[in-house]
């Protein structure tokens, strides 16, 4: 009932207060991150279920290389150097191919993120801009020669599949040493299949892989914006520092968070390790009050200069006025195309944006649960996480914020276990 009043209240308050050009494009912006990161989660699927696919062949590797007699002498000395060479032979291919996806995947996100980032601008402007793209070597420079976190992402692909395979072969190792089994062996090195694989060391390739594409993807993203805004900055000139400030928001992210910058100076995204925020376009009325409005635009105003002035017959075009209204008309709309462009925002933060969406959007975001603590029980989202980063869990929730969970309609004990008697 509660979140229902809310939703009635924002609609109300809309309808009072139209969204700006610069509410429109961070909203855009911030759905549009969402996607970008959803998009990362799918790369990083698609680079684990190649590797996943040569699990079996681990496996066989192992149980037809090792067997039961241990490796003492030299000839059983020679099978483990061939185990372990095997271990490259049938890793190796895949990392190419997980290599290849990786990299063609960066490629074409590299060179339609402007593209896009254009389309939105001229979908919530009201007035025309003659915006210009970067060009693709520009872009695609952006990942082969553009570091994050030290490395470009082919470098970090290699060293992806380095760390890999060397664990898996000290995992080979060590197995033998304490004179396990084959099979005891292989669920060292590919997990078991009770628990998914999670726990054999190949689940920290995953881990790190899918860790390594979400980077990259923002670290793509933020580049290949930070180039369009530049060559568009007659346009635009500022960004705004948007975190994500949900379960993994870090220390750093949140000091930036809803501060504004001259177009690419101050901090670029990402920041750290699965850092998921955003720079965002801020546009300055003044400046594109004076460009050309949209026909769309042109027409909504003519309908409202009309109204105001008592015109029978509302035109479509400025030419239509009647005589002595031309003047005053375009007076008038360089007032409103100011106002419908908007201020630059004081203080926009992701926790304002996501308490204005609607609650399905929130459930998708947080968790059913966390989501109605977030709406119902006044969490804020850094309640959600440790000051170290951690995600909290429910039940830890639940002890520190039981209040929270009451208000919510959530009975803490539900989540603790420990209902009173």
């Amino acid at each position: 009932m509660a979140s229902r009043k809310r939703s009635k209240q924002r609609r109300t308050q809309l309808s009072i207060e139209p969204l700006t050009a610069n509410d429109l494009i961070f909203d855009a912006m911030v759905r549009h991150q969402t996607g970008v990161l959803r998009m990362a989660s799918g790369v990083g699927r698609s680079v684990n279920r190649i590797l996943d696919a040569t699990e079996r062949d681990l496996r066989r590797a192992i149980r037809d290389r090792v067997g039961a007699a241990g490796f003492e002498s030299s000839a059983q000395v020679t099978r483990l150097e061939a185990l372990l060479a095997e271990v490259v032979a049938i890793r190796g291919p895949a990392w190419a191919d997980a290599t290849s996806v990786m990299l063609g995947e960066a490629f074409q996100f590299a060179i339609a993120e402007p593209d896009l980032i254009d389309r939105i601008m001229k979908t919530v402007l009201p007035v025309q801009i003659d915006s210009k793209l970067p060009g693709a070597r520009r872009l695609r420079a952006i990942v082969t020669r553009r570091p994050f976190e030290g490395r470009v992402l082919r470098k970090w692909a290699q060293k992806l599949e380095r760390d890999d395979i060397a664990r898996i072969q000290g995992q080979i190792r060590i197995g033998l040493i304490q004179g396990e089994t084959p099979p005891q062996i292989a669920r060292r090195v590919v997990g078991s299949a009770r628990l998914r694989g999670r726990n054999g060391v190949t689940q920290i390739t995953r881990q790190q892989a899918q860790s390594i594409i979400l980077t990259a993807n923002n670290h793509i993203a933020n580049q290949a914006r930070r180039e369009y805004y530049r060559e568009n900055d007659d346009i635009l000139s500022q960004e705004l520092y948007t975190a994500t400030l949900d379960a993994s928001t870090t220390p750093i992210c949140r000091r930036w968070d809803g501060h504004i910058f001259p177009i690419g100076k101050g901090p670029i995204p990402p920041l750290h390790f699965r850092c998921r925020s955003l720079r965002s376009p801020v546009f300055d009325g003044e400046i594109l009050g004076q460009r050309p409005m949209k026909p769309t635009t042109e027409r909504m105003l003519l309908r409202e200069y009309s109204a105001a002035n008592g015109l029978e017959r509302v035109p479509i075009k400025r030419a239509q006025l009647p005589r002595g209204h031309k003047g005053k008309f375009d007076a008038f709309s360089r007032v409103r195309v100011r106002e419908l462009i908007g201020r630059v925002p004081a203080k926009t933060t992701y926790q304002q944006w996501l308490g204005s969406q609607s609650s399905a959007f929130q459930n998708d975001i947080l968790g059913p649960t966390r989501a109605k603590l977030f709406r119902d029980g006044n969490i804020t989202l850094d309640r959600f996480v440790t000051a170290q980063g951690r995600e909290l869990t429910l039940a830890e929730l639940a002890v520190r914020d039981a209040s929270a969970f009451r208000a919510a309609g959530l009975d803490p004990a539900d989540f603790t276990g420990q209902r009173s008697a």
